[in-house]
């Protein structure tokens, strides 16, 4: 893990590029009532992670029901049956 960084901690952030969108999946039969879509990806974190490769990992931060989101952030709310997929803007 990163050193001084509790697990979990956001220790760096990129902006990203153009064209990129959070799209949000649940499996089959899950109740998606009130669950926002997702939305135009705005930068990549650095998130401390003990069971990581290196004790961090990548993720996307992408703006839902008018804020910024991490997949760990947006599960926490809404439900860690959901899956957070990144890909290019149609």
């Amino acid at each position: 893990m990163m050193k001084g960084a509790a697990a979990g901690g956001i220790v760096g952030m990129l902006p990203a590029f153009d064209g990129l969108r959070a799209e949000i999946t649940a499996p089959p039969g899950t109740d998606t009532t009130g669950v926002p879509g997702g939305g135009v990806v705005v930068g990549w974190v650095l998130v401390t992670d003990p069971a990581a490769a290196g004790g961090a990992r990548v993720e996307p931060v992408f703006l839902s029901a008018g804020r910024a989101w991490t997949p760990d952030q947006y599960r926490a709310a809404y439900g860690q049956q959901l899956t957070v997929r990144v890909g290019r803007e149609r």
